[in-house]
């Protein structure tokens, strides 16, 4: 039978029989939480507990917001005399950048915890700083790490190029005067009491084993001995033979004794801007972040994206680009769900339409929605009044064959709600190549440098367009390319001359989408006007 890769990582999970299961995910609030974030932490985490519920199982999802973090913001994320200030300082203890929240954590959290309902997010957050302080496994935790630092130094060491040294202890105190929580070093531990110096305000003191922070690697095994951890996802940077996620497979099994959890290791997402192509990361702000996405997009759209992509797939995200292309992805799988369009390759039917019910947290609709390509949509928000837009869009898209049923109220909300976040995206992400205004007379210098074979051309494509019902655009184009063709002209020429004389310049959207958002009439009087 053929299967998805997540119901194959299930069914290795089933195999061990349980009644009860712990998901877990992790989230840095080093800055922005970025939309690759949500991949591996929470998107696929959430698709393994609701099919584990679908088993009968309980399961409990927990998302690691890590606030007992050390400042570790670069520029330009921040200000260098930012930086400076509060390096090493514990993140909850951070002024916001900003200044409109309470702290650094709670600036970069909150738009990510607002989001969750969106994104149909179900998992419970936990913060470490609370987690150190208030949970009793976690006290254990480090009670077990700090007994055995020894033991767990030599497991380190097989793994480490720089190795740790005799005197190795895997804490850093909070200190109390500066909430330096990076460069405090601990000189003595007795019982659940420890000493310690600040190298940033030279502080010395004594504080409890769980004001503190663990070095991460301790901190992360002791997270999985504190909740149970059965199932964890991680960067591909963790992932590497003999990384640390192997270090902290034997750390957790040699030191708590328990088995690790299961996992698999996921892939980035890159951030391209004008050509240059980064790695998203919070704490350099190479961020598109969570909160961003619900402003020009569906979120059940990136969830279908980061599903039936596999996990070991790097992605690439340019705003500009990907964001029409991924809606449009999504509408053909909605298409091909519910057979109405038939797959590009056969075998991709069964992961597609798994990807779909799983982006809609396996709750589809039960029919489907109306579809409006994202670049109709954007060419029409530009063209179109923004008083009365709704009534105007409907009108416009009966017209041009979009609609061709009465919208219901629930149709009239997505399409207000998908046309907004289209109007936005156009106006902070488009490309220059996708911002439009339709003229009312051709260019006044065009009509006289118009050459005969360019004049052919454009009798040619008014024939097209008087014939054509308006609708039907794979007609339209080769109607377009046979009058290019036929008049002698390269289809670069031809359509750099049609872009000329609808927009003023010489590219644009894709010229069918255009003059079927445009209407024909309006297109051919200014193909009338350039000939006359």
């Amino acid at each position: 039978m053929v299967k998805t890769w997540l119901e194959r990582f299930v069914d290795e999970v089933l195999k061990e029989n349980k009644e009860r299961y712990v998901v877990s995910g992790g989230m840095a609030v080093s800055g922005p939480i970025h939309i690759g974030k949500l991949r591996g932490e929470v998107i696929y985490p959430s698709v393994i507990t609701r099919m584990l519920k679908k088993e009968g199982k309980e399961v409990e999802h927990i998302v690691v917001i890590y606030t007992q973090d050390p400042l570790k913001a670069k520029e330009p994320l921040v200000t260098k005399d930012f930086i400076e200030e509060w390096k090493g300082v514990r993140i909850l203890n951070v002024e916001d950048p900003k200044g409109c929240h309470n702290n650094w954590v709670e600036h970069f959290y909150e738009p990510y915890f607002k989001s969750y309902e969106d994104y149909g997010i179900t998992a419970k957050p936990v913060f470490t700083h609370e987690i150190y302080e208030n949970n009793p496994r976690m006290k254990e935790a480090i009670k077990i790490f700090i007994e055995n630092r020894e033991k767990a130094r030599k497991i380190l060491n097989k793994y480490k190029g720089e190795k740790l040294p005799v005197n190795w202890v895997p804490l850093k105190p909070l200190c109390e005067k500066c909430h330096n929580i990076l460069t405090t070093k601990a000189t003595n531990i007795e019982g659940e009491e420890v000493t310690y110096v600040c190298q940033k305000c030279g502080n010395e003191g004594k504080t409890k084993i769980n004001r503190g922070k663990l070095e991460w690697r301790a901190e992360w095994v002791s997270l999985w001995y504190t909740f149970l951890v059965d199932i964890e996802f991680y960067g591909k940077d963790h992932a590497a033979a003999g990384g640390s996620r192997d270090s902290c497979n034997e750390l957790y099994k040699e030191i708590f004794g328990l088995n690790y959890p299961k996992g698999l290791a996921y892939e980035w997402v890159s951030l391209v801007v004008d050509g240059k192509r980064e790695p998203m990361g919070s704490s350099e702000g190479v961020s598109f972040d969570v909160d961003e996405w619900l402003r020009v997009g569906r979120p059940e759209v990136l969830k279908y994206w980061y599903l039936v992509s596999k996990e070991r797939t790097h992605l690439d995200f340019n705003p500009s680009i990907t964001i029409p292309i991924l809606h449009e992805e999504y509408d053909r799988a909605e298409r091909i769900y519910f057979g109405l369009e038939e797959p590009p390759i056969k075998d991709m039917i069964y992961d597609i339409k798994f990807s779909y019910e799983a982006a809609n947290d396996f709750n589809p609709p039960k029919e489907i929605r109306i579809q409006i390509p994202y670049s109709i949509l954007a060419i029409l928000v530009q063209i179109l009044p923004k008083e009365n837009r709704l009534e105007e869009l409907v009108k416009k898209l009966i017209r041009i064959g979009y609609l061709n049923k009465e919208l219901n109220n629930a149709d009239l909300e997505f399409l207000a709600n998908y046309s907004s976040k289209v109007a936005y995206w156009v106006e902070k992400y488009a490309s220059e190549n996708m911002k439009i205004k339709i003229l009312e007379a051709p260019p006044s210098n065009l009509k006289e440098k118009l050459s005969e074979n360019e004049r052919k051309m454009l009798a040619n494509v008014q024939s097209v367009l008087e014939k054509w019902d308006g609708k039907d655009t794979v007609k339209l184009e080769s109607g377009l390319y046979e009058s290019i063709r036929t008049s002698g002209l390269s289809p670069k020429e031809g359509f750099k001359l049609l872009y000329k004389i609808i927009l003023g310049k010489e590219s644009g959207p894709k010229l069918v989408s255009l003059i079927q958002a445009t209407e024909k009439e309006r297109i051919l009087k200014l193909i009338k006007e350039s000939l006359s």
